[in-house]
C-alpha cells in the first residue's frame, strides 16, 4: 500500500504504477467529502454519511475513520484472480490494514519539504483552513508513517519516485 500524508503525491504514483505495472488492482475508497474541483469522479466513491454509516455497519471496510469531519474507507478488496491490490491511503487507515494484514507491504510516501506539500494542496484546490489543519498535523503522521513502513519514498521528483515504488514491488513480487 502507498501511505502518506495528503500533499505527499501518493495519488500521482498510483496512477502511473497502474499503467506500468501488470496485474496490479487500484483499490477505490469510498468518502462522504464532496468532490473538489477538478477532481475526476472516480477518485472516489463519493456517498452521503447515512451509506457510508450503512456499510461500516454491515463490516464493510478493511479500514475507515474520520478525518476532518468526513469519513474515509477501503472496502474489503476484490481484485481479480492473479493482482495485487494497491492501496492509496492515509498513515491512520494504513496502520488499521497492517493490524489485519502484518504481511502488507507498506511503502511510506511524503513531500520533500512543507513548502512543497503545501503547494500541492494548494493545486488540487483544497480549503485554506483544510490546508493548514493537514500541515499541523503532517509532522506526526509522517513520524507514524516512518515507524509503520518498510519502504520510505521522498517524492521530490515524480518520475524518480514512481521508478523507486515501481522497483520496490517488483522485488517483493519476485
Amino acid at each position: 500500500m502507498l501511505a502518506g500524508p495528503s500533499g505527499a503525491g501518493k495519488g500521482s504514483i498510483a496512477a502511473a504504477l497502474r499503467r506500468r505495472v501488470p496485474d496490479l488492482w487500484l483499490s477505490r475508497s469510498w468518502t462522504t467529502r464532496p468532490r473538489r474541483d477538478g477532481e475526476p469522479a472516480d477518485a472516489y466513491v463519493f456517498v452521503d454519511r447515512a451509506t457510508f454509516d450503512a456499510r461500516v455497519a454491515a463490516g464493510g471496510f478493511l479500514e475507515w475513520a474520520e478525518v476532518f469531519g468526513h469519513l474515509y474507507g477501503t472496502p474489503w478488496p476484490e481484485p481479480p484472480a492473479g493482482n495485487d491490490v494497491l492501496l492509496e491511503i492515509d498513515v491512520q487507515g494504513a496502520a488499521q490494514v497492517r493490524e489485519r494484514h502484518p504481511e502488507a507491504l507498506v511503502v511510506f510516501v511524503e513531500a520533500p519539504s512543507r513548502q512543497a506539500q503545501e503547494e500541492r494542496l494548494r493545486r488540487r484546490g483544497d480549503r485554506e483552513e483544510l490546508i493548514q489543519r493537514r500541515l499541523a498535523g503532517a509532522p506526526e503522521e509522517e513520524r507514524a508513517g516512518r515507524a509503520l513502513a518498510d519502504h520510505i519514498v521522498v517524492n521530490d521528483d515524480l518520475d524518480r519516485a514512481i521508478e523507486e515504488v515501481a522497483a520496490i514491488l517488483e522485488s517483493r513480487r519476485t
